[in-house]
């Protein structure tokens, strides 16, 4: 895990560092400095205004006592978002700025439920009419099940 994670980081960074010379090579240096520069303020101006609409929805869903399950989702890609336009690249700043974008959010938020959805395993515990209970796992088969006897012990 820790060396796959590494060679991510190695690979990233070489990669940043290639497209930033293929741009400067492209356009110049003082325009790559300032597409840089301008795409971390931007994109900060974008995480902070982003941050508070997500932050507001979070209070608001709270407020209606739901679980503000994809505003949090929201928050964690915005501060994602962040660190990707503090660091200087072009590569990070494009993943940053579309991170912050709405529509983007919301695909990566649908993305993440779906494969999260297939990794864990629900289940579902329901009583029939004649008072048995039945555990009903995902693609597992229903096993009949009756209590004998319950006790609290106390040590």
């Amino acid at each position: 895990m820790i060396r796959s994670l590494l060679l991510f980081a190695f690979g990233y960074i070489i990669l940043e560092m290639i497209l930033l010379i293929s741009l400067g090579r492209a356009i110049g240096l003082l325009p790559t400095l300032l597409l840089v520069l301008g795409a971390g303020f931007v994109g900060a101006w974008l995480a902070r205004r982003e941050g508070l609409r997500s932050a507001m929805r979070m209070r608001s869903q709270m407020a209606a006592g739901a679980m503000p399950a994809a505003e949090l989702t929201d928050g964690l890609l915005i501060g994602l978002a962040a660190v990707l336009l503090i660091i200087p690249g072009v590569l990070g700043d494009v993943i940053g700025i579309a991170l912050l974008l709405p529509p983007a959010r919301a695909f990566i938020r649908r993305s993440l439920a779906a494969k999260f959805d297939k990794a864990a395993t629900f289940s579902r515990f329901t009583v029939d009419e004649g008072g048995r209970a039945m555990h009903t796992p995902r693609g597992d088969q229903i096993i009949d099940a009756r209590v004998i006897e319950t006790r609290v012990v106390e040590e």
